[in-house]
């Protein structure tokens, strides 16, 4: 009976005390007419030349995907930052609100020619460092997970061998990260409380077999913080060869957020 009390009590201690021993979870907070502005480094895919890209994003309401409250988030683009909420979302993101998979995606095609939304439904959610995806990491994140090894994930279009790792982020390496997209007359947003690090990886030829390929890993390496709806930074990084030689393809950061006026 001894015995059993303590099992007890340090399984009650522990709920306790898991903050404090780096279980402690993190999500944004968002609500309906939220919204923010990213600006993104990008490259061209036919001339590898760099170019400057902006997306603003709108909570434009929740609605039910298979019976679970999703956040409707649509996402608008431009080559400059001044971006309104008028016209149709080029993309909206169907995000479920308990775990934060996006679990709908609806594109919107514009022209001279309309064209019927392509709808994409993903039961089980988009995740992973998949650049033509919103690359959330899983949240409300675990900070500290000791489980660092790649895992075989199965997604709607296949499977992959995926892991995260989460951590307090340094201040100094985001301090130096931020003051990169303090460029054409925009500042990145910086934050005032807690950032957390997330390193959101993917890796390849991790299987042996009979032409075992040189090992790579595709990485999005994100910041996120208290007080903002978004990640204050990203990039999207390739690491290739035996070496690991490190290409950095993508950079994105937040530099407006606010709430729409009634």
């Amino acid at each position: 009976m001894r015995g059993k009390a303590s099992a007890v009590l340090l399984a009650l201690t522990i709920v306790a005390l898991a903050p404090s021993l780096g279980v402690a979870q993190y999500a944004p907070k968002w609500h309906v007419g939220d919204w923010w502005i990213t600006k993104e480094w990008r490259f061209y895919s036919v001339t590898g030349k760099p170019y400057w890209h902006y997306t603003r994003y709108d909570i434009g309401g929740i609605e039910r995907v298979r019976n679970r409250n999703c956040y409707v988030l649509e996402t608008r683009g431009s080559s400059r930052p001044n971006i309104s909420k008028s016209g149709a979302a080029g993309n909206v993101l169907y995000v479920r609100t308990d775990d934060w998979l996006v679990v709908r995606h609806v594109l919107t095609i514009g022209g001279y020619k309309p064209q019927p939304p392509i709808v994409r439904d993903c039961p089980r959610g988009l995740f992973g460092p998949f650049p033509e995806e919103p690359e959330l990491p899983r949240l409300p994140l675990r900070l500290g997970d000791p489980d660092t090894a790649f895992r075989k994930q199965k997604r709607d279009d296949g499977s992959a061998y995926l892991r995260e790792i989460s951590s307090v982020a340094d201040p100094e390496l985001l301090k130096r990260l931020l003051a990169v997209g303090d460029t054409l007359g925009s500042q990145a947003v910086r934050p005032s409380g807690t950032v957390y690090q997330v390193r959101v990886e993917m890796g390849g030829n991790l299987e042996p077999g009979p032409f075992p390929g040189e090992l790579g890993i595709t990485q999005s390496l994100q910041f996120w913080c208290e007080g903002q709806p978004w990640r204050v930074y990203e990039e999207h990084v390739q690491y290739e060869g035996k070496k690991r030689a490190r290409y950095v393809t993508g950079r994105s950061w937040l530099i407006a957020s606010n709430h729409a006026e009634k």
